[in-house]
């Protein structure tokens, strides 16, 4: 991978060199008529670089047809022009120099058929710049298609995913996701299980930023990733039916229906999407816990099989009350419902080659997860000047219950029990409710504009755990391990925010004040950890365009992460019989200080560096008892870390027919401070590399390529080993222009894998991890009704589920 990452790396320099060389300021003037001579209004403008067939800059045209391209870059280009009912329509190739060009009249030609919006295939960005966020764009990929939303997300720039599936971004935990702009209310396991079982046919597009406003929540101490999903605001009925089937170890498939109907000023919308899949995890972990000068190695080898089954749905109306007055109201369920079986055997002895005992432990696993919010959301229109007032109020409700057996058998290697047999099962209902509401309020004021706003949130987290085991041929509580434990949290916010432009210089300054109230209570320790605290977030962003094609923006934040409701509860989440996972209730925010420089190039390529500062920093910590020999992992606050980075994302054309997008990201990152009893002080850099490519061979078939992969690096205590990840599609778009089917091979080289060693100390382990993405599947996608150019609908936004678990 090093050589492919070397020699992309320095196609992009060669040809970055030359575009600077080159980059001057000048106008492009034009027109476009139909076939009778009338002006054609809103129709959409290309700038093309004739010499690289790339994507420079767009433009739309006014009520008379005309349209102007403002300081393009010296160079040789044609004016591609695409408009709803009309054939595509391109110019002749021109010189720029320094002067204004006038493109002469380009003439539109009505298509055989309309079905569509019309766009220029291949050839915009599949990752653009937009307002300081990189969106990654999916909404026709092939690898898409029939894949689910955290393997769609994790191919954005700078995302990626630990063994757990836990999102990172630029290397970090602590990333912010969202729907449509609204918090997902979940984190880990439970945000992981949820994008797994969310159709990605659905998604039209994946946003990345790591900078925020005093206005977006200081919950995310790295940043954002925002799911933006396909929906229109057409006149008249419209829809899409998706079916998809695939086959890794076992068989998977999945199915989605949307709808949309709008007149005049009422629209109607809805969608379900059916999941049923079914997956294995090859997990191989060994761990040595040294005892008095004697090691005790412990080489397990486990497979566990899921089966999960996915209602998510979908529906809601949109109504223009007034000209100055639109409201939203809108309803999501999610029910999931998932069963494992995971039998894994544990060679026990005093080294590689001795064993003295085995442990067989088998548990079977049903979890039913249903996830209900209701959403709405008025905006009135003050004034005609950009005065304006949002409300939004969302309840959300979470219902949880897993349902877990356990069976252990421990005997000799030629088969003899060393112990009897042990049943023990559990059953953890978790209940959570979350209100949020918000005011938000815009102005223009003194040539720049005011932002300001209220929230209000108000969580509840209810998890009752039961533990027993068989003794006797009667069950009976495990003392010691179940536990009730519930935690409430308030957060009143307030924020002030005001941007202005002077000459050449963009400004936004801002500040976010959030006052907290949590109380977590254990029931069953009859021990309550309660918090108050008042923070201020500051936030400023300064801009300066040296001229269209470079600009450079400087932004500060302060931000916060607030541990999940799960990592607080200190009851412990079992393995196996020696290993679990433990909350700690004790476990503090973390705060962290983000300074970020990025550059625009042409509008196209883009250049982050960055660095984050944490305090407190939230982190997995170990620790092992020694006579018992169990093992567990739980939070702790670790003293500093701090991460370092450059993102580096580089489009690009070869020829007419090949489109690439190439995303890189070298990262340093550093730990500092206390970890289970000792003091850790590790640090390593590495680098992230994600490069897609789009084939487009004639009009009917295309073909996508995506390899992505890192460099080996330390995250806190866990040296991670590289790996690299091809995925190869297909795709055929019928000649009824409605219709397509898609053809995709995931992880082609089984290449994959989650391989991690630690050697800190006393804690010595190897996990050897793979999560059957290799998979092949084919997906077929039908559009119906009325399918003019789509608009995409406003929604809100909130953060409390983020935290959910």
């Amino acid at each position: 991978m090093g050589r492919v990452i070397v020699l992309i790396v320095a196609t992009m320099v060669l040809f970055l060199n030359q575009a600077l060389a080159k980059a001057q300021d000048a106008d492009i003037k034009g027109k476009v008529v139909n076939q009778d001579n009338q002006p054609v209004a809103a129709a959409s403008i290309y700038l093309m670089s004739s010499t690289a067939n790339v994507l420079i800059k767009t433009a739309v045209t006014d009520a008379d047809g005309n349209f102007i391209i403002l300081k393009a870059p010296k160079g040789n280009y044609y004016i591609e022009v695409s408009s709803v009912g009309f054939a595509n329509a391109k110019s002749a190739n021109f010189d720029l120099g320094d002067d204004v060009y006038s493109v002469p009249v380009i003439k539109l030609t009505a298509a055989s058929q309309t079905i569509e919006a019309v766009t220029v295939k291949g050839q915009a960005p599949m990752v653009q710049n937009k307002d300081g966020k990189l969106i990654l764009n999916v909404e026709n990929s092939t690898l898409a298609a029939g894949n689910n939303a955290l393997e769609v997300v994790k191919r954005a720039p700078g995302v990626s995913v630990d063994k757990d599936d836990n999102l990172q971004l630029m290397g970090q935990q602590g990333v912010t996701v969202t729907i449509d702009g609204r918090q997902t209310y979940m984190t880990g396991e439970q945000l992981a299980t949820f994008l797994k079982s969310t159709d990605a046919a659905q998604i039209k597009s994946v946003e990345v930023t790591t900078t925020r406003q005093a206005k977006d929540d200081a919950e995310g101490a790295v940043g954002t990733i925002n799911i933006v999903l396909k929906k229109n605001n057409t006149e008249g009925f419209n829809g899409s039916f998706i079916a998809s089937g695939g086959y890794g170890k076992h068989f998977r498939g999945n199915s989605s229906l949307n709808l949309n109907y709008k007149k005049n000023n009422t629209t109607l919308f809805g969608s379900y999407a059916y999941t049923d899949n079914k997956r294995e995890t090859e997990l191989n972990l060994e761990r040595t816990i040294a005892n008095h000068g004697k090691s005790t190695i412990f080489d397990q080898k486990a497979g566990l099989i899921e089966r999960e089954k996915n209602h998510n749905y979908r529906f809601g109306v949109e109504q223009k009350t007034s000209a100055k007055n639109t409201m939203l109201v809108q309803f999501t369920g999610n029910n999931n419902e998932e069963g494992g079986d995971n039998l894994s055997a544990s060679f026990i002895g005093p080294s590689a080659n001795i064993t003295d005992s085995i442990m067989r432990a088998n548990s079977y696993s049903l979890a039913k997860f249903n996830r209900y919010s209701v959403n709405f959301n008025n905006e009135f229109k003050i004034d005609t000047t950009g005065s304006k007032l949002t409300f939004d109020f969302d309840w959300s409700m979470f219902r949880t219950a897993s349902d877990v057996d356990y069976f252990y058998r421990t005997e000799t290697p030629s088969g003899a029990l060393v112990r009897p047999e042990e049943q023990e099962r559990s059953s953890m209902p978790v209940d959570i409710d979350i209100y949020v509401s918000k005011l938000d309020y815009v102005k223009p004021f003194k040539k720049g504009k005011l932002e300001a706003g209220i929230k209000y949130s108000n969580v509840k987290s209810d998890n009752d755990l039961g533990f027993e085991r068989l003794v006797g041929g009667q069950w009976g509580d495990y003392e010691g391990r179940p536990n009730h434990f519930v935690y409430t949290e308030q957060v009143s916010a307030g924020y002030v925010d005001y941007s202005t432009e002077f000459g050449k210089w963009t400004t936004k300054l801002g500040v976010r004040a959030e006052y907290t109230i949590s109380d977590g209570n254990s029931i069953t320790k009859n021990s309550r950890v309660k918090r108050d605290y008042l923070d201020f977030f500051p936030s400023a962003n300064l801009g300066y365009n040296i001229s269209p094609n470079h600009i450079l923006t400087l932004s500060y934040a302060r931000k916060i992460s607030r541990p999940n409701y799960r990592y607080l509860n200190p009851f412990r989440y079992y393995i196996d019989k020696l290993t679990f996972q433990e909350g700690n209730p004790y476990v503090n925010p973390q705060y962290t200080h983000g300074l970020s420089l990025n550059y625009t190039l042409m509008q196209m390529f883009n250049f982050t560096l960055g660095t984050d500062i944490t305090n407190d920093a939230m982190v997995e910590s170990m620790g092992q008892n020694k006579e018992t020999n169990e093992t567990w992992i739980t939070r702790d606050n670790l003293a500093k870390s701090v991460t370092s980075y450059l993102n580096m994302n580089i489009p690009y054309r070869v020829g007419k027919f090949w489109t690439m997008n190439n995303n890189f990201t070298g990262i340093y990152m550093h730990f500092k401070g206390p970890i289970a009893g000792y003091y850790a002080d590790l640090g390593s850099f590495f680098i992230q590399a994600n490069s897609m490519h789009t084939f487009k061979l004639n009009n009917q078939f295309s073909a996508e390529a995506n390899i992505n992969g890192n460099t080996p690096f330390i995250y806190n205590v866990y040296k991670i080993s590289g790996r690299v990840n091809v995925d190869l599609g297909l795709n055929y778009n019928f000649k009824d222009q409605k219709s397509s089917l898609k053809l995709a091979v995931t992880d082609v080289f089984r290449s994959n894998k989650n391989n991690i060693n630690t050697d800190f100390e006393e804690f010595n382990s190897k996990i050897r991890q793979y999560n059957d993405n290799q998979t092949v599947r084919l997906t077929y996608s039908y559009k119906f009704g009325n399918l003019k150019q789509q608009i995409r609908r406003r929604d809100s936004n909130n953060e409390e589920k983020e935290r959910a678990n």
